[in-house]
């Protein structure tokens, strides 16, 4: 089971929609609200899963996946 998500979503209304029902399931999540946290977030709390929004401040959610699979 995936215990850590990492969520990257510039819309407040919809991070606190997902972050309430994925924290009812019984996930730990960590938002970040632009690209560029996205990216450091990941890297440092190395999350199981991420949920990149695609049109985010700073860097796009695809720059973000592509990143973090060229470094490993």
């Amino acid at each position: 089971m995936t215990n850590h998500i990492l969520l990257v979503e510039d819309d407040p209304k919809l991070t606190e929609f997902i972050t309430s029902e994925l924290c009812l399931e019984g996930y730990r999540v960590t938002v970040a609200q632009n690209g560029i946290d996205g990216l450091t977030t990941a890297r440092q709390a190395q999350p199981d899963l991420l949920i990149l929004d695609w049109m985010l401040p700073g860097l796009s959610g695809l720059d973000i996946c592509m990143r973090l699979r060229s470094t490993g």
